[in-house]
Order: structure tokens, then C-alpha cells, then sequence
């Protein structure tokens, strides 16, 4: 999005322009991204209400931090040498106050690196080019993230096109600043587009580096630009690409968009038309009322973690908020699991494993799913098998057991999985092919499987042990596997 007011400093003036879902010809975009923080009206580990907070506009004591998980300070820009411009690297006062105020009600402070600006992304894909000014980027916002006590980064590059070096670049960038900001306990989230040609910019294994995306479902270049069946679309694309769920928020507008491509915040429509909060159009603007806002909040926690919002200034106060009302649905959505992960990088939360009549390689670096190493097995006898085992986590509330297959050069065809209980008991064997992508695990590529714990007759005792198993009696395959989780 593009605003005419003022901004703070004249240097400024190139992060202006805000986050979107692709190019228009009108003006720039806005978007939002971070990780949660417990708040007062809501489960801070089942829901992500992230607002995105301008550099150049706004008072630090008008937000309502309760209804808040994160806050993305949106804009500071790249270099293409690796430095940091559009708000000094320490001393900038109000950044400050805003990071006390946040932190007092146990909400996340993270840096919104990039935004539309103009168009222009020459910096972030020469810098990104750049070994070198690679990492002098990430050692500057590491430094950045520190001197404001800051949470972490949120990095919106608008766009990595697909099919180039960005592509590439967009990824070792990634990687880069997962290891560094990871590494200080600190978050990294990204701002992407909502679907289509510019989500081939981003590969697959970025999801294993961000703690989420945001995914920017607004901004269309035609009207209405952002519909609950845009929203639920491009929900649709990220996961069916293998974005988890866990990783998945889901941006809104506060803005209101025209035929002629110009914006305007929802609190001027509102103020021309007090009618305006009941409905999705008014003089010639579209935008997103309080019954559409409540419906993509209730999709954000089906689908999702929540929602994140380009820009909190853009709202109106008391009943006709949009905060609120996305707030009031976050208060009354039940607390439910989140996805429990068993493996993505390294086995954690309490998992190891073991085989039988096969080679495990726990640090198999190609081929990935998602993040840097999968599991790599080969089946060495008749039968063999993975056995990925835990001291004991409750079925309560979960539903499916999820995980990505990889069928290596032999295929695995025949795999089967199983688990056991608490109890002792060994619960039925099912054939993969059954609850494959595809309908079969393939040779040379990543496969998602998702099977109903029901099927598996898990129920009442806590899940101990998951196998994956060759039944074939002598067929030996080689077989990866990636991203096991138990979902809700």
C-alpha cells in the first residue's frame, strides 16, 4: 500500500510503501508477519494475532496490546552491500516505547525488513546475491534484533521471482538468518504472496527455516481484492505445497481498495459511512466489514494460527473495530492442540528412534523435505523397519498422524505403518498407498501422507511408537522420511 503522509524522517520515505498479494500498477503493499506471545483475551498456544505497526505513522499508546500476540515494525530496508536503512540501528525513541509498552502486556516486538517499496527489490536480490553482504545482513539484524531488546524479524522481500537466482538466493538467506536468530533464541517469520506465479519464488525447504508465514491474501489486482474465498485459496495453496498448519497465519486488510487501484483505511470509510462496518463495500471502496473479518479469523484458527493484519492505524475504535472483532472470535475458539512435532530436523520432545533389519541415517541432508536433514532408511533383510519411539503422548484431541515419504530410488511400494500404545497393544497395519498423495509412495520425490488416528485404532492410550515398515519379504528399498507431526 502507498500513504501520502508524512513520514517520520525523510529517510523513510523508500520504506513507506506497504506489504501485499502481487504487483499492482496502482502502488505498493502491506503485509504481516510474527510469532506468538501469551495475551489476555486468548490461548497463546493455539492463536497468532499479529499487526503490523508503521515507522512513520501511529502513537505507541493507542494500541490495544491485549488483543495482540506480535507487532511487526514495519519498515527498515536492505542494502545491497547488507545494511539496514529507514530507522537508525539504535537510539530511534519511539521503536523503544513501543518494545516496553509491548513487552509489559506479553506481546512480541519483531523488525518487518523490505515491504512493497515501489516495486523496487533490487536491494534484497543483490545483497541476497552477495555472500558477503549476505552475511553482513544477517549479523545487522542480529545486531538490529539485540540492541532493541527485539524479538525477532520478519523479512517481506516483494518478490523473489521465480525460476531465477532469487529463488535460490531467497532460500540461503533464509537459512542464514534461521541459524543466526535461532541460534539467540529469537524468532524469524516471512511475509509472502498469497498464491500463484510469485509463490514459486519460494521453495519448499524455507518452511522448515521460519517459525511461520504470513500470507498475504489481499491486494488482488482485481476487486474485490480480498475475498474469504481468496483467503481460503491461498490457504489452500502453501499447505498443499507442504506449508504446515502450525506455520500457517493468515493476513487481512484494514484497507479498503478501488477499481483505479487506490487504497484507504477502513476507519475513513467508516467515518464517510457509519454503515460501512456491516457490509464489504461502500462508495466505490471494497474491503473486509466485521461479519467477513470474524469469518477469515474462525478459517485462520480451522486452517491456521491465526490472522495478521496490515496496519493497526488503519482501525476504528469500540464497536466498529476490527481488532475487537477478530479478538472476540480468538476469545471464544476452544482451546485446541497445536501440532505436536516428533521430527523435523532432529528428533526432539522426548522422540528417539531405532530400526529393525535396516540402516537409519538420522542426518540425511538430500534428499529434504523441509529444513535441512530428513531421515534416510534402508531396508537390509527380508522385513525391516523405523521405529520412531516416545515415553508416551496423549492421542486427546489429535486426529491425524501426518509425515512426508520419500521413495528414494527403489520406490517402497509396499511400505506399511503401524503404531503402538501405552498399552502394549500393536494396532493394524496399513498400507501407505492407501493414504498417500498420488495413491503411492514415489521413487525420486516427497509424498504426504496423512492418516486418520482412528484408523490406526488409536484412541484412549498414549501413542509410544510409529513404524514404518517393507512387508514384502526381500524387495530391500531405500526410503526418506520428513515433517512427522500429530495434528489437531
Amino acid at each position: 500500500m502507498r500513504w501520502n503522509q508524512p513520514l517520520l524522517a525523510a529517510s523513510l520515505l523508500a520504506v513507506a510503501a506497504a506489504c501485499t498479494d502481487s504487483p499492482t500498477s496502482a502502488g505498493p503493499r502491506s503485509e504481516l508477519p510474527r510469532e506468538a506471545a501469551p495475551s489476555r483475551v486468548m490461548n497463546p498456544t493455539t492463536s497468532r494475532v499479529v499487526g503490523y505497526f508503521p515507522t512513520w505513522t501511529g502513537s505507541t499508546s493507542t494500541i490495544q496490546y491485549s488483543k495482540l500476540t506480535h507487532i511487526n515494525y514495519a519498515f527498515v530496508l536492505p542494502t545491497s552491500s547488507g545494511g539496514l536503512t529507514g530507522v537508525p540501528m539504535s537510539g530511534d525513541a519511539r521503536l523503544a516505547d513501543l518494545v516496553q509498552r509491548a513487552h509489559a502486556a506479553n506481546v512480541k516486538v519483531l523488525i518487518s525488513i523490505g515491504g512493497w517499496n515501489g516495486g523496487n527489490d533490487a536491494a534484497f536480490g543483490q545483497m541476497a546475491a552477495s555472500s558477503t553482504a549476505r552475511t553482513t545482513f544477517v549479523n545487522n539484524v542480529v545486531t538490529f534484533v539485540t540492541n532493541y531488546g527485539l524479538d525477532g524479524a520478519d523479512i517481506d522481500w516483494e518478490y523473489p521471482d521465480p525460476g531465477t537466482v532469487d529463488t535460490t538466493n531467497y532460500a540461503v538467506l533464509m537459512s542464514q538468518l534461521s541459524t543466526a536468530l535461532h541460534g539467540q533464541g529469537k524468532l524469524l517469520t516471512a511475509a509472502v504472496v498469497a498464491k500463484d506465479w510469485y509463490g514459486g519464488g519460494i521453495k519448499s525447504e524455507v518452511f522448515g527455516y521460519v517459525d511461520f508465514l504470513v500470507l498475504m491474501a489481499y491486494d488482488r489486482q482485481t476487486q474485490p481484492h480480498s475475498t474469504y474465498a481468496y483467503a481460503d485459496s491461498s490457504i489452500t495453496y502453501w499447505q498443499n505445497r507442504g506449508l504446515p498448519q502450525s506455520k500457517t497465519v493468515l493476513g487481512v486488510p484494514f484497507y479498503g481498495s478501488n477499481t483505479s487501484g487506490s487504497q484507504l483505511s477502513y476507519a475513513s470509510i467508516v467515518a464517510a459511512d457509519p454503515t460501512a462496518p456491516s457490509k464489504d463495500y461502500s462508495n466505490g471502496w471494497y474491503y473486509n466489514g466485521i461479519a467477513t473479518i470474524k469469518q477469515k479469523t474462525s478459517l485462520s484458527l480451522q486452517r491456521g494460527t491465526g490472522v495478521a493484519i496490515w496496519e493497526l492505524t488503519q482501525d476504528t475504535q469500540g464497536s466498529t473495530s476490527l481488532l475487537n472483532a477478530i479478538s472476540e472470535v480468538m476469545a471464544a475458539a476452544p482451546a485446541t492442540p497445536q501440532p505436536q512435532p516428533i521430527y523435523t530436523d532432529a528428533l526432539a520432545g522426548g522422540w528417539a528412534n531405532w530400526s529393525w533389519d535396516a540402516t537409519t541415517n538420522l542426518a540425511a541432508t538430500s534428499p529434504v523435505q523441509s529444513g535441512t536433514r530428513s531421515i534416510g532408511v534402508t531396508i537390509t533383510a527380508a522385513w525391516g523397519a523405523l521405529y520412531l519411539h516416545h515415553a508416551g503422548m496423549s492421542p486427546a484431541g489429535l486426529s491425524r498422524l501426518e509425515f512426508y515419504i520419500h521413495g528414494g530410488t527403489a520406490g517402497g511400494q509396499q511400505l506399511v505403518v503401524y503404531v503402538e500404545d501405552a498399552s502394549g497393544a500393536t494396532h493394524p497395519q496399513l498400507p501407505l498407498s492407501s493414504y498417500v498423495a498420488g495413491g503411492s509412495v514415489a521413487a525420486g520425490a516427497w509424498r504426504k501422507v496423512s492418516i486418520p488416528l482412528s484408523s490406526l485404532g488409536v484412541t484412549t492410550y498414549a501413542l509410544t511408537e510409529i513404524a514404518v515398515m517393507d512387508d514384502t519379504g526381500g524387495a530391500q528399498p531405500t526410503f526418506y522420511v520428513d515433517q512427522v507431526e500429530l495434528v489437531p
